[in-house]
């Protein structure tokens, strides 16, 4: 095999291996939409899998301890894996909570995402008051 065609395989190995990894999703902390809303974690959190659903969106994964969920869209036209995670995570001792979401594509793109967080936000807003 020539250089070059070891370079060139080496790359594809690369890319294919950086697509597939898995990452902490607590690592997108901080790079989202956040809104703070006056309802009380319990509440927020019970209500976002329907709200997700009701609006095309699916959780794949859930953490109620650590406050996050792994959401992606139902039905994706685009097929690149396209996800977001949103933090729920309780503020104050008055029972408010703030909500985060931060899309992420799995290409590092967002080619779909661009309105989610608007989308989930406006959603929690019909049902909790913006704090």
């Amino acid at each position: 095999m020539n250089r070059r065609a070891f370079l060139a395989a080496m790359v594809a190995l690369s890319a294919a291996a950086g697509c597939s990894s898995v990452s902490d999703p607590r690592a997108e902390r901080g790079s989202g939409v956040i809104v703070s809303y006056a309802a009380p974690f319990d509440q927020i959190w019970g209500a976002l899998p329907e709200l997700l659903k009701e609006i095309g969106f699916k959780v794949t994964q859930q953490n109620p301890t650590e406050g996050y969920m792994l959401v992606e869209a139902a039905g994706s036209s685009y097929g690149w894996g396209d996800s977001a995670t949103v933090f729920v995570e309780r503020i104050g001792t008055k029972g408010n909570c703030r909500v985060e979401v931060a899309p992420k594509g799995t290409l590092g793109v967002n080619l779909s995402l661009g309105d989610w967080p608007k989308q989930i936000h406006d959603r929690l807003a019909l049902r909790f008051r913006r704090h």
